[in-house]
């Protein structure tokens, strides 16, 4: 049987795995957390709905009680914790020479860092628009549809892509088989390397935040320097695109009421994802030779935040 593993195992892996294992699939949640874990294994997953309430039967382990290797390794962690997690498998070797190693993480460069721990050739990247709550420990909200992008990461055709694609579709999970998939994963860090910065350093919430009427002079410049780094890396996005994609979110109808992740994390004590937002861009651009003054000083606005709330 295809054996599938969901490393980091909060909102959205939690809604990955249960899926996937409504569709029949054999599937384990990989976390950290102590009591999350407990509640999975005694009382399986708890599911909340617009229209119901429900558990899901699914075995959760923590990394240093993995036993068994894996088909397929999606990594669902926070991006500063991904690398320790892949390394931890590595070790347990649960990841064989033919395993599809996914990450569908906000944030960029994550290929590259699992390079460092596995070929390229094992490395598949994949964007999503789904959303999911963790209301607490083994409890899912999961509201609304979605979507998933995906490709090998160095574009390379593949079996495992068509293996991949087909499970998150059996699993109802929309998926596509992509043959740019940087275009997007790079527009939506653009998205995020916005709002998520200046509503959590402004302590808005994206609607808010375009309510200033000079919203568009503020962003603008922002965006050219994410839209030049990226265009030198031969990804194809573009300014007024990325601009109304952003202005996009702001009425309430959309994602206007809301903070957004990287706002939530701050204020709940947690370290933010800024570094593989703004500052991995802002790392690009220097090994590029493109300035990037706008992203790297949000990414310090952001850290100086960090040493008060976290």
């Amino acid at each position: 049987m295809y054996n599938i593993a969901i490393a980091g195992a909060g909102a959205m892996g939690g809604r990955i795995g249960t899926q996937i294992k409504e569709a029949g699939y054999n599937v384990t949640l990989i976390d950290y957390w102590d009591e999350h874990i407990k509640k999975i294994n005694d009382d399986g997953l708890e599911i909340k709905t617009e229209t119901s309430t429900y558990n899901v039967s699914i075995t959760a382990k923590k990394p240093s009680e993995v036993n068994e290797q894996y088909d397929l390794l999606i990594i669902l962690t926070k991006a500063m914790d991904a690398s320790a997690m892949i390394n931890a498998l590595y070790d347990r070797d649960a990841i064989k020479a033919s395993t599809a190693i996914l990450t569908m993480m906000n944030g960029l460069g994550h290929d590259e860092r699992f390079a460092e721990v596995v070929p390229k050739s094992q490395i598949f990247l994949a964007v999503t628009m789904w959303t999911a709550g963790l209301r607490g420990p083994g409890q899912l909200l999961l509201e609304g549809s979605g979507t998933i992008e995906l490709q090998r990461a160095d574009g390379e055709a593949d079996y495992r892509t068509e293996e991949i694609n087909n499970i998150f579709n059996k699993a109802g999970l929309n998926s596509v088989i992509s043959d740019n998939v940087f275009i997007s994963i790079w527009s939506k860090a653009t998205l995020n390397s916005v709002l998520n910065p200046l509503c959590t350093i402004l302590d808005k919430r994206i609607g808010e935040l375009g309510a200033y009427d000079r919203a568009r002079d503020m962003i603008q410049p922002l965006i050219e320097e994410i839209v030049a780094v990226a265009n030198a890396r031969n990804v194809d996005i573009k300014t007024d695109d990325m601009v109304h994609k952003i202005e996009a979110a702001y009425p309430e109808s959309t994602q206007g009421l809301h903070y957004p992740s990287m706002h939530q994390d701050l204020h709940k004590g947690r370290l933010t994802e800024i570094d593989f937002l703004n500052g991995q861009i802002a790392k690009y651009g220097k090994d590029l030779n493109i300035s990037t003054p706008l992203n790297t000083m949000l990414t310090h606005q952001v850290h100086e935040l960090e040493l008060d709330y976290v």
